[in-house]
């Protein structure tokens, strides 16, 4: 049977408008703190039904590694007249690149200890060129062993040139790209440095290629041990171990500490100005500034850059000073995580090194548009809306007497290939990223209008009251 007294409706239109107030009021106040709650909830990587967990055991983001590598164009010249090393970039050689964690243990203490199996797969359409194309390029295991005897007795170093003259190395070698890359080429130097039994010297390879024996193998990258944000949201994906260690042996000081995140998972960054990497292949972290901002779908993201003091050796920043190598600043000494070799890492052409380094050679252009390292994060759930991770791996080609390749060159550093890790958030992802931020503004805002419609309500109730009040007034004076 409905309402249809004025009473009734009175005390109904009280009873509704209290509701509203109530919700309303709720809503105004908790909605945002408790929908941050759940959003970082599922943010967080703390158990295996987590949104995060899923996203970050299977990376659904598609990334592709792109490859420039140098060819050696006048190295003729070099070896006879040790003239100015020129370089021709080729590339991009393009792959498909994607990321599964496994032998996951989730630990006592807000970490998971994991290992992670990367693949690449080649995509010519993406690509400018083929695997099969020919460079010449710096002989690295000819410069790995001249670099580990450079210190030892003239007498061994003529020891090395003899089994080098006898094998027909030369300072360089003429490979295809597939070669170079992740299949790798026999040389018979490799065993031969093995069995001398050369102090330091340790080549973990039968073959050798910048990234052979790497695809799908889970354990290359090592093991890493990270916070799942479960206990603390602005914990989320920072390493805290590598390898076991909270502090590699790489590198002295700081400059070994392990910290940073692996540069895909994010906690929340909101107003950062500055953000780590924690790089397996540099064995240490690199850090980006906050410069900009950026937008993806409508979402807009915080921008990091790389700087001047990612690679520098205490010249112009002094907590750098423990990254010094003997080298002008630019680069990073990389000897000790690369089995000895004199690798050094910089940003793609000497991009904020030192000018020495591109004065040495011929070929360098470096263009902040393609060679600067960039993120773009989004500050309220640190959802990556863009990655771009630019690198470039050099070898010192270093005069050493007794070893007749490189006896009549000028020591150089050498660029060898430069390689770019690219991301972007899919505009399915996206629309997901907008429902975060959304909902998170949405609940307040209907508490608003809750609000709203509970003091109209209540203002009914009062007149209503008021008009009864009045009448009944009337009646009592008759």
């Amino acid at each position: 049977m409905g309402c249809c007294s004025p009473s009734c409706a009175k005390w109904t239109t009280l009873s509704v408008s209290l509701v509203c107030l109530i919700i309303g009021l709720v809503l105004a106040v908790w909605w945002q703190s408790l929908f941050q709650k759940i959003v970082y909830e599922e943010l967080s990587v703390s158990n295996e039904k987590t949104t995060g967990y899923q996203m970050w055991k299977e990376t659904p983001i598609p990334m592709y590694l792109e490859f420039h590598l140098f060819n050696w164009t006048n190295s003729d010249r070099v070896e006879k007249y040790s003239v100015k090393p020129t370089f021709e970039e080729l590339g991009p050689y393009t792959f498909y690149e994607h990321h599964i964690r496994e032998n996951i243990t989730f630990n006592d203490n807000d970490t998971i200890t994991y290992m992670t199996k990367r693949t690449w797969q080649f995509l010519e359409d993406k690509s400018n060129g083929s695997l099969d194309d020919l460079l010449t390029v710096l002989n690295p295991i000819v410069v790995v062993v001249a670099n580990r005897i450079k210190e030892e007795h003239y007498l061994v170093k003529r020891a090395v040139n003899f089994f080098f003259e006898e094998k027909g190395e030369n300072i360089v070698v003429k490979k295809t790209v597939r070669d170079l890359l992740f299949e790798g080429y026999n040389d018979p130097l490799i065993n031969i440095a093995l069995k001398l039994n050369i102090s330091g010297l340790k080549l973990p390879f039968k073959k050798f290629g910048w990234f052979v024996d790497r695809n799908n193998s889970v354990t290359y990258d090592g093991v890493f041990n990270m916070y799942s944000g479960g206990d603390d949201i602005s914990k989320l994906g920072l390493i805290t171990q590598w390898n076991y260690e909270h502090q590699t042996s790489y590198y002295k000081d700081t400059c070994g500490v392990v910290s940073g995140t692996s540069g895909e998972l994010w906690y929340p960054p909101l107003s950062d100005d500055e953000i780590a990497i924690f790089a397996s292949d540099l064995c240490s972290n690199v850090k980006l500034h906050r410069n900009g901002t950026d937008y993806l779908y409508g979402i807009t993201g915080n921008q990091y850059v790389g700087q001047a003091d990612v690679f520098d050796n205490g010249t112009y920043y002094k907590e750098s000073k423990c990254f010094a190598s003997g080298q002008p600043t630019g680069v990073r000494g990389v000897s000790s995580c690369k089995f000895g070799a004199p690798a050094y890492m910089s940003f793609p052409h000497f991009y904020l090194s030192d000018s020495v380094y591109r004065n040495q050679v011929e070929g360098m252009n470096p263009d902040p548009s393609k060679h600067a390292t960039k993120i773009s994060l989004e500050p309220n759930t640190g959802l990556p809306l863009r990655v771009y991770a630019a690198f470039q791996l050099n070898l010192l080609m270093e005069r050493t007497e007794g070893i007749n390749i490189l006896s009549n060159i000028k020591t150089t550093m050498m660029p060898c290939f430069w390689f770019a890790q690219k991301a972007e958030l899919s505009k399915d992802l996206s629309s997901v990223g907008k429902m975060l931020l959304i909902g998170k503004k949405l609940g307040t805002y209907t508490g608003y209008g809750f609000l709203v419609v509970g003091v109209i309500l209540f203002g009914g109730f009062v007149i209503l009251f008021k008009k009864r009040w009045h009448k009944e007034g009337e009646r009592l004076l008759k």
